[in-house]
């Protein structure tokens, strides 16, 4: 019975608000309003209330009308949308336009809603929009209502910039916020340097630089060492093999005991002929004057390598 009631009444309000928005002048805003209302009433008679409740919030933005908004709060409610019809009935009485009986009905709904929402009162320029989650925006400033738990609410500048930030709300307690856009941070200033001031240097007489003869006696001194110990490696790998070719004598394990044992003796060889050049070399450095340096230089041509020193 009390849905009836409630229909019938918002069936006198639609006529009321198509009157109203009949005797409107020519205007752009005004037709797409018309139709989209048009289109809310067809919604709201086949109950689609959430459609129709869309429509009426879009037909107010576009021509506000107080009315519209306080139609579009009792579709939400049928539609059980109960903080976004919270937010149409609070907007429909901040405007004038609704009879007493719509007035006071709004009020007692709101009445009603409030305690079993939680409220974000936002404040800032009139130029800024809020919208919390899905909800229709709205101007600052602004009471939003939503249910209790976490929300999103999506501030949006007059130059399209957009900031979000997170809300917890709580039953039937308000939270304040801030739409103040922080203002941009301050470039660096670049401050130019004064030109450097030249000094004279005196430099001490150059210490004589160290031979690169005495790093290639070290490596080529190490690298014999470690031919050498290879080479005792090896040899004893030659040992092993030439016992198992007496166990078993095979051509297979002939010709590796002789791969081995000459690998031992190539070896043996390059490390005993490293060896005695890197200590050469060592020994020539360490008996040299001072003052004598050896100058390597080595210059890349077209086709040839030229290396000249002195020693």
């Amino acid at each position: 019975m009390r849905t009836l009631t409630r229909a019938g009444g918002l069936a006198l309000v639609l006529v009321a608000l198509a009157a109203a928005v009949r005797a409107e002048p020519a205007d752009p805003n005004v037709e797409r309003a018309r139709e989209l209302y048009a289109q809310a009433r067809r919604a709201f008679q086949e109950e689609r209330y959430r459609d129709a409740a869309v429509g009426f919030e879009a037909a107010s933005k576009l021509h506000t009308h107080a009315v519209a908004l306080y139609t579009a709060a009792q579709a939400w409610e049928l539609a059980g949308e109960r903080p976004r019809a919270a937010d149409a009935y609070a907007r429909a009485l901040e405007l004038s336009g609704l009879s007493e009986s719509q007035t006071t009905r709004a009020r007692e709904r709101l009445a009603v809603l409030t305690p079993e929402l939680g409220v974000v009162v936002v404040t800032g320029d009139s130029s800024t929009q809020v919208q919390l989650d899905e909800q229709m925006q709205m101007t600052l400033p602004a009471r939003v209502h939503g249910t209790p738990g976490s929300h999103t609410l999506v501030i949006v500048y007059a130059d399209g910039s957009n900031e979000r930030q997170p809300v917890t709300l709580e039953r039937g307690a308000s939270i304040e916020r801030s739409a103040a856009k922080a203002a941009p941070a301050e470039q660096p200033r670049i401050i130019p340097l004064a030109e450097p001031r030249k000094h004279g240097v005196h430099l001490e007489d150059e210490q004589p630089r160290t031979s690169p003869w005495l790093g290639i006696g070290l490596v080529t001194t190490g690298a014999g060492v470690a031919s050498l110990g290879g080479a005792i490696l090896l040899g004893t790998a030659a040992k092993d093999a030439e016992s198992t070719y007496k166990a078993a004598p095979t051509r297979e394990t002939l010709e590796h005991a002789r791969s081995l044992e000459t690998s031992t003796n190539v070896m043996l060889a390059i490390g005993a002929v490293l060896t005695a050049g890197g200590v050469g070399i060592l020994v020539w450095q360490a008996t040299r004057k001072p003052a004598e340096t050896g100058l390597i230089e080595v210059r890349v041509a077209p086709g040839a390598v030229r290396v000249k020193g002195r020693f």
